[in-house]
């Protein structure tokens, strides 16, 4: 809001509320990854990409694991709204499953920090927290493929002595692999579209047998 100094019109910049403050950390912390890699995120360089002070950063997160978790969080919750969005309800159990491997690949290709993070020294031998919570994400989502194979099998589009658990840990395990050799090759080809090699190759053989 402008106000009247001396017969001249001052402009006061409006401080960001605490949530939205947040979020440019965030979005700064995945764009260093994204960039940089995890080991290049620091409180300096995220202060100096959002353009606060560190005791301002502390303030919100009180140290880069905090911010780490924070980041998991808001991954989370990013990938349970992509997959509300797909309509899974006006699908069948197994078609569902394929939707859900073609939106995760997209949704990795949307957020390229990911597949470093996952293969980050920092959770490799880093933060216990940051480790535990990535892990609960991992697990969260190897639930809901899991669920979905078990759906597939009640159906009879699955057979009966596939595990969906292990099955599902395969299929998380496939799709890291691709995302890993997306970075390796720098981006240079897109992840999205290798989906019907991943379905081909996993739920193919996973069929009813004749």
């Amino acid at each position: 809001m402008p106000f009247a100094l001396d017969g001249r019109i001052v402009a006061v910049k409006k401080r960001k509320s605490a949530e939205v403050r947040r979020h440019d950390i965030i979005e700064a912390a995945m764009d260093i990854i994204r960039h940089e890699g995890v080991a290049r995120l620091t409180t300096r360089s995220l202060s100096q990409a959002v353009g606060i002070a560190q005791p301002t950063l502390f303030l919100h997160f009180g140290n880069k694991s905090h911010v780490l978790v924070a980041l998991v969080d808001t991954i989370q919750a990013r990938l349970q709204r992509e997959m509300a969005g797909l309509g899974l309800e006006r699908l069948g159990p197994l078609e569902r499953l394929k939707a859900v491997i073609r939106a995760h690949l997209n949704f990795i290709q949307q957020q390229p920090g990911i597949p470093r993070l996952l293969f980050s020294e920092e959770l490799q031998s880093g933060d216990p927290v940051f480790r535990d919570r990535m892990n609960a994400l991992v697990q969260y989502f190897l639930q809901f493929i899991a669920d979905l194979i078990a759906a597939a099998q009640a159906q009879g589009e699955i057979r009966a002595d596939v595990v969906p658990q292990q099955n599902a840990c395969i299929l998380i395990a496939a799709v890291q692999g691709l995302a890993f050799r997306w970075v390796l090759s720098d981006q240079r080809f897109v992840l999205a579209e290798q989906a019907d090699a991943v379905i081909s190759a996993l739920i193919s053989g996973w069929a009813p047998r004749s």
